[in-house]
């Protein structure tokens, strides 16, 4: 009699256990169900101390290439910077042979290259938002390029033209065969 109960107990537990599984299962589809019907990637990386967050709807990483492709609402976030896009290709340096047999194993960590983004492109920075159809970021010379009729809106203040130049560390910006519109403070 006494075994009975205990696999009474046990066969309790085990039910229990099935049902807040399954409650939680529930749940979660609900959840999930009730926001976006799209899934978001996100990448997350640290590039001098500073973290980088790229979230899309797809990710396809290529590593004979050094190549990740985002696509579908993209948006990077890194400090002040936020840049949205409908694809953006992230380009890293390649690794050399000799560097892959030293560190066979082991996490190897990536120089960024080039990050070049296409669509409609809308790129924020501070007071200042450029919109453009492509922009290509060259890491090595922390310029970025402006393709697609872009055009630049910092307060009551427009730039536009062929093509803008954005040299990020000596916050100089370039614009080729193009007119602005400034209002004097």
């Amino acid at each position: 009699m006494r075994s009975g109960r205990t696999f009474v107990r046990e066969f309790g537990k085990r039910q229990t256990i099935v049902i807040y599984i399954a409650l939680l299962l529930l749940l979660v589809r609900a959840v999930t169900c009730e926001g976006q019907d799209k899934s978001i990637t996100r990448f997350i990386s640290q590039d001098q101390g500073r973290a980088l967050s790229i979230s899309s709807s797809k990710m396809t990483l290529n590593n004979q290439m050094n190549t990740i492709v985002f696509e579908g609402d993209v948006i990077i976030e890194q400090d002040t910077m936020t840049l949205k896009a409908d694809v953006v290709d992230v380009v890293f340096e390649a690794v050399s042979e000799r560097e892959n047999t030293l560190i066979d194993g082991v996490e190897r960590k990536r120089s960024l290259s080039t990050i070049t983004a296409t669509g409609d492109i809308k790129f924020i920075h501070g007071d200042r938002t450029v919109y453009a159809n492509r922009v290509v970021y060259f890491k090595k010379d922390e310029v970025m390029v402006f393709t697609g009729s872009p055009n630049i809106r910092e307060g009551l203040d427009k730039l536009k033209g062929e093509k803008i130049t954005v040299f990020i560390l000596e916050d100089r910006v370039v614009v080729e065969g193009g007119e602005a519109i400034i209002h004097p403070k």
